[in-house]
């Protein structure tokens, strides 16, 4: 059983990097200094920890966690959930590695621009946001042992914000290898109490029921998630999966039960809702940058799959980010993979054939 730190939507890499890049350079202190909203994937088996929920958000604010990768530019702001205004262009262009020729740069970057935010807090001990974005990057690289210890001095510094307390939960679940323990679940209670509505929060609460036998009430609640949401919110589909799923093991019937049907989830190619500030910092990367930092993560997902290979969800997401990089050899390789890899796994295994069917990989 894995948790997935995989973003959902694979979208919206560009705002992140240039989210991570001006706090690098420390010409914002705060996230509201730079027009941050907040927030914060799962996919998988009953019992499970799908991907979705660790960047989906609640209010119009992008939530964190899930493994590195986000593909598409217009896609929903995935990864560090920052949108900062326009005229951050120089100072994106300025952090880029020495030398880096566009459509070079690889996951070694993005460690890179961790290490520095890792040096500038160091420099900016009180700044919690900083701590938190530290947590949350080690977490998305899949290095959730790391991000425990920025986590715990971002608690420190805002013990009264729910995504710290959320992200910190999901850290320790990660760790935990998926297992909402009895630290997790007093984290996931604290972020509940202060923001009643946070999916991540809800799902992984249900979690720790579904894996102590109360199913049959996990159930409910994540039926409860489902209604509560929009129809058309990119982390439906996963939550209905889980809802099917456990209503099959328990036998029961769930028929009429949501209130609407599940939206069928945007591919990586297609724009997700994203506000005018958003876009226009993911507008001021330069093109052949943007594009080799997708690619990076990218790599760094086929690298987590090599390791981990039992994660349907993961391998969809692959070979959609494949086909948006016009990467169609390696997807159908990949496919393969994926196939012999989740050969005992029928659910898995359906979940990365519809991928590549929809997705086009050859082969499919």
């Amino acid at each position: 059983m894995l948790v997935q730190y995989v973003l959902t939507g694979l979208a919206g890499l560009s705002v992140g990097v240039a989210a991570m890049r001006v706090w690098q350079t420390g010409q914002v202190s705060t996230p509201a200094e730079a027009g941050v909203a907040h927030d914060g994937d799962p996919s998988g088996e009953a019992g499970q920890t799908p991907a979705w929920l660790s960047t989906w958000t609640h209010s119009s604010r992008l939530l964190l966690a899930g493994a590195a990768v986000l593909v598409a530019l217009a896609g929903a702001v995935m990864l560090i959930r920052s949108p900062e205004d326009a005229t951050t262009g120089p100072v994106l262009r300025s952090l880029a590695p020495a030398g880096a020729a566009a459509g070079t740069q690889t996951l070694d970057d993005v460690d890179t621009m961790i290490g520095r935010l890792s040096q500038r807090l160091q420099a900016n001990p009180k700044d919690g946001e900083g701590f938190r974005m530290l947590g949350w990057s080690y977490a998305m690289t899949g290095h959730p042992e790391k991000a425990l210890q920025p986590y715990r001095r971002a608690l420190e510094l805002l013990p009264d914000n729910a995504l710290v307390h959320s992200g910190y939960a999901e850290a320790l679940t990660g760790v935990a290898g998926g297992k909402v323990d009895a630290q997790a679940k007093r984290e996931f209670e604290k972020a509940l109490a202060l923001d009643p509505a946070e999916p991540r929060t809800r799902y992984f609460l249900a979690l720790w029921k579904a894996q102590n036998g109360q199913e049959k009430s996990a159930l409910e609640e994540w039926i409860a998630l489902a209604n509560s949401g929009p129809a058309d919110a990119s982390w439906q589909g996963d939550v209905r999966r889980q809802i099917t799923q456990v209503a099959a093991k328990l036998k029961v019937d769930v028929t009429g039960r949501l209130t609407a049907p599940a939206a069928t989830a945007p591919s990586v190619s297609q724009p997700q809702p994203v506000d005018a500030a958003a876009m226009q910092a993911a507008a001021a990367l330069p093109p052949g940058e943007r594009q080799a930092m997708i690619a990076g993560m990218v790599e760094g997902l086929a690298k987590r799959l090599k390791d981990n290979p039992q994660d349907g969800q993961g391998w969809a997401r692959l070979l959609h980010s494949r086909m948006v990089l016009g990467q169609g050899e390696q997807a159908a390789q990949e496919l393969v993979a994926a196939r012999k890899a989740l050969a005992r796994d029928p659910a898995g295994l359906a979940q990365v054939n519809d991928a590549a069917s929809q997705s086009g990989v050859p082969g499919a």
